[in-house]
């Protein structure tokens, strides 16, 4: 293990389509490269760590053709979150507020939601 700075390092494979991406985000906005990608690594760590704690009870089980899945334990069931008319809302609440919308929110899948383009 190398030292950096008093800090411990590890080396670690990124693929370069990735890695590409994010340098460019970090030159747009006139970061370090090393720098910015830990702290999108960081930023998502802590994401990860607020939904344990915000909502321990509910977890992504997946996403398929623009439907976010998420196995809600505490009513033992799984919720169906969908994009529509630009709102998201969920089928299990018949809602578009409730925990598994505010839980959704934190999730990349939904950006993906939102980007996707409707068929015409």
């Amino acid at each position: 293990m190398v030292k950096r700075g008093g800090k411990e390092v590890v080396t670690v494979e990124i693929f370069k389509q990735t890695y590409e991406t994010l340098k460019s985000n970090a030159e747009k906005m006139r970061w370090n490269t090393k720098e910015y990608i830990n702290t999108v690594l960081t930023e998502a760590i802590e994401r990860d760590r607020f939904l344990q704690t915000y909502a321990p009870y509910l977890s992504k089980v997946g996403y398929q053709d623009n439907i976010l899945f998420i196995r809600d334990s505490k009513a033992g069931k799984t919720a169906e979150v969908y994009l529509k008319d630009k709102t998201l809302y969920c089928g299990l609440c018949e809602s578009k507020d409730c925990n598994h919308i505010h839980y959704a929110f934190a999730l990349p899948e939904v950006t993906k939601m939102f980007l996707k383009k409707p068929k015409a």
